[in-house]
């Protein structure tokens, strides 16, 4: 009988622990507690592929010594269809880099030292949910795509690999990069940290050396990479030659995908690159099929917004499918449109609404959808969202609707707007998609009635 099982009835990621100390899972689950995870213990390696297998887990944190060896289980669930998706990070690892690429090529994410602390630990599951949430966001809307018969993915043509690598010093750059060729067929180029920010650079990974305290840190690097439409989606792994330099802990957070401590090593950074990049290709395939083929059936014309037939699938899927955590639904309507339309006329009313539509893609995350559903009104579903981050989230968008007059007409007309909003909110019950849009709608009214430019959640009352 398997009677540790997840939490019912709450909201937050689910976490499986696998250890068979009772002490080390107990100290795994208080560094949890920060993140408000809900968590699930394995002891023995039935006992993991079981909850794995029927629980979906949002990641696993296993004890490489975990009986029948971490690794081994790492693989078992690496080759299931079922549990392949699953991020794994194993921890308790020895700073031996032959066992960190084995772990990497039986399909670890990432592999700690001992015992991790509660920073970084939540620092690379932080990293490693937003990663999967975006996959998981793609292939929700490929779901959609394939179902309706509206495109067809084709056999792209793929580029050889390019790396470029930042080291510390100019010195250690011939030296990496024939470590790394040695290991991996790609195409490895050096740039010196001053220069990696270069218009036209085009790369599918950058491996990024971290030296505490210098100016021109790495932490700095990745910030401004991930910030950059052209950079935003490559692999950064940054670097670090201390064990313990807790600086390097803030790179997740910053939007690295991994970070390499101790010794620089080619055939582990490799391993990590394979996994790395075969997940790059896949996920780029995705947002290339659902951004460029979905073709004018499920977009609006004016915004390039989604359109209210593609929404209306959309949030179905999203309340269908199992194991789903908690979602919300704006319903959101900019005031006194018409009188935009009769003072400024209608070209200047289509001007507002594409910048309406560009500030809301700007204020929302990658895994979040917008659509113009008519008019001037639009539709936001935020997923593995609670009631908290819903009200931020809501209040960020009409923040940013009404941060400044909108250009219109070639910029030669300002238009103040601002907008209402209206929420409901899905906590893994039997909503339904009609239900939870009439109940945004309320909301919307509500948010109306009470003086607009404000967020409305269903059953309460309107606040500014």
């Amino acid at each position: 009988m398997y009677a540790m099982k997840f939490e019912r009835n709450t909201m937050g990621r689910r976490i499986l622990i696998a250890d068979d100390l009772v002490t080390d899972r107990i100290a795994i689950k208080a560094r949890l507690a920060a993140g408000h995870y809900r968590v699930a213990q394995a002891r023995d390696r039935n006992e993991l592929l079981h909850l794995a297998r029927v629980e979906q887990p949002d990641a696993i944190l296993m004890d490489i010594d975990f009986p029948g060896g971490g690794i081994e289980a790492c693989r078992a669930l690496g080759t299931s269809p079922v549990t392949g998706d699953i991020p794994v990070v194993l921890y308790g690892v020895a700073d031996d880099g032959a066992t960190r690429i084995a772990a990497f090529e039986a399909g670890a994410e990432e592999c700690l030292c001992a015992m991790p602390d509660e920073r970084r630990l939540l620092a690379v599951l932080r990293s490693l949910l937003r990663a999967r949430s975006e996959r998981a966001e793609l292939a929700r809307r490929q779901a959609l795509i394939v179902t309706d018969g509206l495109a067809e993915a084709g056999v792209a043509f793929e580029p050889p690999t390019q790396v470029t690598l930042v080291p510390p010093d100019p010195a250690h750059g011939p030296e990496w990069r024939r470590a790394l060729e040695a290991a991996v067929p790609a195409r490895v180029m050096l740039a010196a940290p001053a220069n990696v920010l270069d218009p036209g650079r085009v790369t599918d990974a950058f491996v990024i050396a971290h030296v505490p305290g210098r100016t021109d840190s790495a932490l700095g690097l990745v910030a401004e990479l991930r910030a950059r439409p052209a950079t935003r989606h490559a692999i950064i792994i940054v670097t670090t030659p201390y064990l313990k330099d807790t600086s390097a802990d803030q790179a997740p957070d910053l939007g690295a995908d991994a970070v390499m401590r101790g010794a620089f090593r080619g055939d582990e950074l490799a391993a990590r690159l394979r996994r790395l990049i075969a997940r790059k290709r896949e996920t780029d395939r995705l947002r290339a099929l659902v951004e460029d083929q979905l073709g004018e059936a499920l977009r609006d014309p004016l915004t390039g917004l989604f359109n209210r037939r593609y929404a209306e699938c959309y949030l179905s899927r999203v309340l269908r499918e199992p194991g789903r955590g908690a979602c919300a639904l704006l319903m959101l309507d900019l005031d006194h449109f018409k009188a935009v339309n009769d003072r400024y006329g209608h070209l200047a009313g289509d001007d507002v609404l594409r910048e309406t539509a560009c500030r809301l893609r700007g204020a929302l995350r990658d895994t979040d959808l917008v659509a113009r559903i008519g008019g001037e009104e639009f539709l936001v579903v935020l997923t593995d969202t609670g009631p908290d981050m819903a009200r931020r989230m809501a209040n960020r968008l009409r923040r940013a609707v009404s941060a400044g007059p909108m250009p219109a007409c070639a910029g030669t007309l300002a238009v103040p707007v601002t907008v209402s909003i209206g929420v409901a909110l899905c906590d893994g019950g039997s909503n339904g998609p009609r239900a939870m849009v009439e109940r945004a709608d309320r909301a919307l009214y509500a948010s109306k009635a009470a003086g607009r430019n404000r967020v409305t959640f269903t059953a309460e009352r309107s606040a500014a």
